[in-house]
C-alpha cells in the first residue's frame, strides 16, 4: 500500500504507530493509499493531529487511531499508559476518539471535495492496540477494533481492514452513499488530506526540527564534564561545534561551587556572551586583553576558550599567575580547537603546547558536532580539510553559494536571500550577515534597502536583549557564536588569500542554514584551497 508520507516522521515516537505505519506500507494493494500525520511542529492544523491514519481504498476512508502501551478503563475513565509510568487519562475512549475524527474531517472533505457535496463515501473507523487485547465491552462491535492477539505483530492488519470495510459499507449503504469510490475521486480526495497530512515543512518548522536534535546533542556532551571530574588538569580538543564554549560555562559553573573561578578567551564578544550565560554564577569571565583587571589575584579553578588563540608563552606565562599552583599544580580546563592550530598558526606555538601536555593533564577529543547541520560540515571539511567531528546534529539546507559581480549586485542578491528567508518564515532574529572584511562602511550589506534594520551584532551580545532584527558582525568578532542562518559577504580576492581560518571561522558559525556571496576572483581561490585541501588528504593517507 501507498503511505504519505512515504517513510515516516523520526518525530513519531510511538512504537505503536511505527508498527502500523510499516503494516500498512506492507499491504500488497496498489490502489489504496494510507496517510499518517507526520505531527509537524508548524503543522497547519492541529486537530487533524488527533487522527493517526486514513485509508482510502476503493470501498471506504477508514480512519484508524492506534494506542500503544498498557490500556484500562475503570469507573468511566480511560487510562492510557505513556511508557514512562504515567497514564493520560481521559473520559473519552479510543472509539468515541476514532468517531468523533472521522465525523470531523468527513465533514470538512465533504466542503473541500466537489464529488462529495451532495453524496459521501462511506466512512468508518478501525481501532488498534498492538500491545494489548481488550475485553469484550458495547462501545464497539468486533469488526471495529483490532487487538494485539489479531494483530500478529501487523500480519493480521490486512484481514482486520477487509473485515472492517465489508462491516462499514453494509451499515453505510444508502442513496447518497458512492460505492464503490472511483479513482478519480479517491485522489481528489487524497489531494485534500494531503496537506492536513504531509505538509512540506519550511525553513521554520525545519529549524525548530533541528533545535531539538541540537539541544540533544548537546546534552550528550555533559557527561564529558562527570567522566573527567577526577583530574584537576585538563585539554578538551575539538572542532568548531563540538560542544566547547556550552562545555567550559558548565564546567566554570559547576566549579565555582568547590571555589573561585576565572573564565577567559582571546575574543570580547565570546566574553560578553559567556558572562551573561553566567550571570547568575559566581564565575569571574574576562577577555585576555582586560586580566590586567585581576592581576595580582589568584583563583582555584581556570577555565580557558578557543584556547589555540592564547597557545604561546607569553600568554601561558600570564595565565600561570592568576591560578593558585600555577599550570603545573592548579585546576584547570583548556579548550583547543585542534584546526585552528593549522587554519590559524600566528597565535600557536608547538613548544607552548608540548609544555602544557606534559603538565599531567587528560586530553580529550570531542568528536561530535552539536552546532552544524551535515551539509555545513561537508562543505567546510572539502575546503580547508578542518576535523569537525561526526555531524551528527542532523540534516539541513545545501549551502548556497551566490556568484556576484560587484557590492551592489552582493547587496541585491543579498536581498533576495532575506526575502526567501523571510518568506519560510524565519525571524529576523535568526539571521547573522558577516562581513569578511569587518568594516561596516564599505560593507554590501549597507547597500541593501534592509540596511536601516540591520542591527550590529556587537551591540547586543552580552545583553540579554532579544535579537528582533537582523545582525551583521565581522568574522573576527563572532568566533564562538553562532546563529540559525548565516550570511558571508564582502569576501575579497586579496584579503582571502591563505587564509583558511577566515573560511573556516565563517562557515561553521551557521547552525542550520548558510549563505555565501563570491565575488569575482573568490571562486577560484577556494577552488585551490579545495585542491590543496585534498591533496593533503591524499598525502596523509599516503603515510
Amino acid at each position: 500500500m501507498r503511505t504519505i508520507p512515504s517513510e515516516i516522521s523520526r518525530r513519531t515516537r510511538s512504537r505503536a504507530e511505527r508498527s502500523v505505519f510499516a503494516a500498512l506500507k506492507a499491504i500488497p494493494d496498489s490502489e489504496s493509499v494510507a496517510l499518517h500525520s507526520v505531527h509537524l511542529p508548524a503543522h497547519r492544523y492541529k486537530r487533524v493531529g488527533e487522527i493517526d491514519f486514513v485509508v482510502v481504498t476503493p470501498q471506504l476512508i477508514l480512519f484508524i487511531e492506534v494506542k500503544g502501551g498498557q490500556i484500562s478503563h475503570h469507573d468511566g475513565e480511560w487510562r492510557f499508559g505513556r511508557g514512562d509510568g504515567t497514564a493520560d487519562v481521559r473520559r473519552e475512549g479510543p472509539f468515541a476518539q476514532a468517531s468523533s475524527g472521522m465525523h470531523e474531517l468527513e465533514r470538512e472533505l465533504r466542503q473541500a471535495v466537489d464529488g462529495l457535496r451532495a453524496r459521501r463515501a462511506v466512512g468508518g473507523y478501525l481501532v488498534i492496540t498492538p500491545d494489548v487485547d481488550l475485553p469484550p465491552m458495547t462501545e464497539y462491535d468486533p469488526e471495529q477494533y483490532l487487538g494485539q492477539r489479531a494483530y500478529d505483530g501487523g500480519r493480521g492488519l490486512e484481514a482486520a481492514i477487509e473485515r472492517a470495510g465489508k462491516y462499514w459499507r453494509k451499515k453505510g449503504q444508502n442513496r447518497s452513499a458512492i460505492s464503490p469510490i472511483p479513482a478519480a475521486l479517491r485522489k481528489e480526495i487524497v489531494r485534500a488530506m494531503r496537506p492536513n497530512f504531509d505538509l512540506v515543512p519550511n525553513l521554520r518548522s525545519r529549524i525548530t526540527d533541528l533545535e531539538a536534535e541540537f539541544e540533544r546533542l548537546t546534552a550528550e556532551q555533559y557527561e564529558k564534564i562527570d567522566a573527567l571530574a577526577e583530574n584537576p588538569r585538563h585539554v578538551w580538543r575539538g572542532g568548531a561545534g563540538t560542544g566547547k564554549t556550552f562545555l567550559a560555562a558548565e564546567a566554570a559553573r559547576r566549579k565555582s561551587v568547590n571555589g573561585s573561578v576565572l573564565f577567559t578567551c582571546a575574543s570580547s564578544p565570546l566574553a560578553r556572551h559567556v558572562a551573561h550565560v553566567l550571570s547568575d554564577e559566581p564565575v569571574t569571565v574576562l577577555p585576555y586583553e582586560r586580566l590586567h583587571e585581576v592581576r595580582g589575584r589568584t583563583f582555584d579553578h581556570l577555565i580557558v576558550d578557543e584556547a589555540q588563540d592564547l597557545m604561546n608563552f607569553k600568554a601561558l606565562n600570564e595565565l600561570d599567575e592568576l591560578i593558585d599552583g600555577g599550570l603545573e599544580r592548579g585546576h584547570w580546563i583548556f579548550m583547543l580547537d585542534q584546526n585552528n592550530q593549522v587554519l590559524s598558526p600566528q597565535h600557536y606555538d608547538d613548544e607552548a603546547w608540548e609544555y602544557l601536555r606534559g603538565l599531567g593533564v587528560t586530553s580529550l577529543a570531542l568528536g561530535r558536532n552539536c552546532r552544524n547541520t551535515e551539509q555545513i560540515v561537508t562543505q567546510v571539511q572539502t575546503y580547508t580539510g578542518a576535523d569537525l567531528g561526526v555531524a551528527k546534529a542532523g540534516q539541513g539546507e545545501h549551502v548556497v553559494f551566490a556568484d556576484v559581480r560587484s557590492r551592489v549586485h552582493e547587496a541585491e542578491a543579498l536581498d533576495a536571500y532575506l526575502d526567501r528567508l523571510a518568506a519560510e518564515g524565519l525571524s529576523p532574529g535568526d539571521i547573522t550577515i558577516l562581513s569578511s572584511t569587518g568594516d561596516w562602511e564599505n560593507s554590501s550589506a549597507r547597500l541593501s534597502r534592509r540596511s536601516g534594520r540591520i542591527e550590529p551584532y556587537s551591540d547586543l551580545v552580552g545583553t540579554g536583549a532579544p535579537r528582533r532584527r537582523i545582525t551583521w558582525s565581522s568574522v573576527a568578532d563572532f568566533k564562538g557564536l553562532e546563529n540559525q542562518a548565516v550570511c558571508v559577504i564582502d569576501m575579497e580576492p586579496e584579503a582571502l588569500a591563505g587564509r583558511l581560518d577566515a573560511v573556516y571561522v565563517a562557515w561553521t558559525r551557521a547552525r542550520a542554514q548558510l549563505w555565501i556571496a563570491t565575488r569575482p576572483g573568490v571562486k577560484p581561490l577556494l577552488n585551490d584551497m579545495c585542491l590543496a585541501s585534498l591533496k593533503l588528504k591524499r598525502n596523509g593517507a599516503a603515510k
